[in-house]
């Protein structure tokens, strides 16, 4: 995910951890961050989003999941 410039300006890094729905096909039905700091979880949470996945196969079925993502932010 891109930085946020206020993050970056506040010299704020971390990891943040979103958990997300994923659908039948791959793609990310929902995201909402469960952990991190509040300045850096709107960049981790739209960047979820935007993630696609390999369908999940139960007994050869596609199905919805759920799990988490963790991202890291590095100031520099």
């Amino acid at each position: 995910p891109s930085y946020p410039p206020v993050a970056r300006a506040a010299h704020v890094s971390g990891t943040v951890t979103v958990q997300v729905i994923i659908d039948e096909q791959g793609n990310v039905i929902a995201a909402r961050a469960v952990d991190g700091h509040p300045l850096l979880q709107p960049a981790a949470v739209s960047a979820a989003r935007q993630s696609r996945f390999s369908r999940t196969l139960l007994d050869g079925e596609p199905v919805r999941v759920t799990g988490v993502i963790k991202y890291n932010f590095v100031a520099r």
